[in-house]
């Protein structure tokens, strides 16, 4: 299904993102800005019964391959739930921002989850 973004949220960040089947497939440039905030995450591994959700994110526009990018910041949501990390006062970022999502959480992991993990980011 992709990635999909809205410009309706103004009281936060101004974007909303959400990935609907993220995996190891790196996502370049959802922001599709250069420089901004990200005030949420939520990483929906409902569907993993067995396997943690490990979500990468790299201040980054263009996509490198999964296992090779060392990334900004990592998020888990353990199997079968859903976890939430807020930033009250944001995280800035300078040049956009990449995802991916991994089954495990070494640098060089480059493994999708079984099942698809829903990924929503609120920024600037």
């Amino acid at each position: 299904m992709g990635v999909t973004k809205t410009t309706s949220i103004t009281a936060l960040g101004g974007n909303l993102i959400i990935d609907f089947d993220a995996d190891s497939s790196v996502e370049g440039h959802v922001t599709s800005n250069t420089s901004g905030v990200l005030y949420l995450v939520e990483v929906d591994n409902t569907a993993n019964a067995t396997t943690s959700a490990y979500l990468r994110i790299k201040d980054a526009q263009s996509a490198g391959a999964a296992g090779t990018l060392v990334p900004t910041w990592m998020f888990v949501a353990a199997p079968g739930s859903k976890a939430s990390y807020t930033f009250p006062d944001g995280q800035p970022y300078g040049t956009g921002l990449t995802l991916w999502c991994t089954s495990g959480n070494a640098v060089d992991n480059s493994t999708s989850p079984a099942s698809a993990v829903i990924v929503r980011l609120i920024a600037s």
